[in-house]
Parts: structure tokens; sequence; C-alpha cells
């Protein structure tokens, strides 16, 4: 099995980093005013929100299987048989997709007998379009 990590693009770091700062400047206030407790919900949530943000970056890679090509996103996760992929190309279509990087590759396949697709952003592009071409070989 290899795995891929997903690229990363500077605007998707920057979202991520200025955001945990503001939410964490918050948490700090309210620590420093002594009113962490009387709003423990705003903080829960401020908690909780850093961690989302930041769930993605750690979570989304591409598994390459013996017969399948597993594609994990947070809790979301797409198994799609190396036999029905029917084409892979680059691409820069910014639709919603688990792709951290608009530098990406979408992936054509069939499933349940409907045309499906899927976009990705690996790293190492050029490695993982090869590793899926002598796969699916």
């Amino acid at each position: 099995m290899q795995v891929f990590h997903s690229k990363i693009d500077w605007w998707v770091w920057g979202f991520v980093i200025s955001m945990t700062g503001l939410l964490a400047q918050l948490l700090l206030n309210m620590l420093a005013k002594g009113s962490l407790v009387q709003n423990w919900l705003f903080a829960a949530v401020y908690a909780l929100t850093i961690v989302v943000l930041w769930w993605p970056l750690w979570s989304t890679r591409y598994q390459l299987q013996a017969k399948q090509l597993v594609v994990k996103c947070m809790f979301l996760k797409w198994r799609i048989p190396l036999a029905d992929i029917q084409n892979v190309k680059d691409t820069d279509f910014s639709s919603a997709a688990p792709a951290l990087s608009f530098k990406r590759i979408r992936i054509d396949y069939w499933q349940n007998g409907k045309h499906k697709f899927i976009l990705v952003s690996p790293r190492k592009a050029e490695i993982f379009k090869a590793s899926l071409s002598a796969a699916r070989v």
C-alpha cells in the first residue's frame, strides 16, 4: 500500500493559521478576564472549531491499495476499484473536493453504472499518477 498526502496551497495554510490565531486570542482573552468558566460554551465551540480547521490538513490522503484507491478526508472515505477508473488527467477545476490545492488530478470512474469523478491533489503528483497507472495494469 502506498500513501500519498495532499498538497496544501499557501492560502489554505494562511487561512487555517490566521483563524486558529484569532480563536486562540479569543480563548486567551476569556482566560485573562476570568470569564472562561462563565462562557464555557463559547470556549468549547472555539476549541472545537480549531480542531475542525486542522482536521483536513492532518487527514487528507490517498491510499493506493492492491485493487482500489482509497481517498480519505476527515470522516469521509471513497473506495474506488482500480478496474473502474476510466481516465486520469490534470485539472484546476475548483469544485469542492478532498484536495487542499488547486493543482489537482481528476479521476473519472464508473460506480453502479454511473459516471463519477473525484478530484485529488497529491504532493507528489507525478509519482502518484505513475503508481496509479502501474497498479491499473
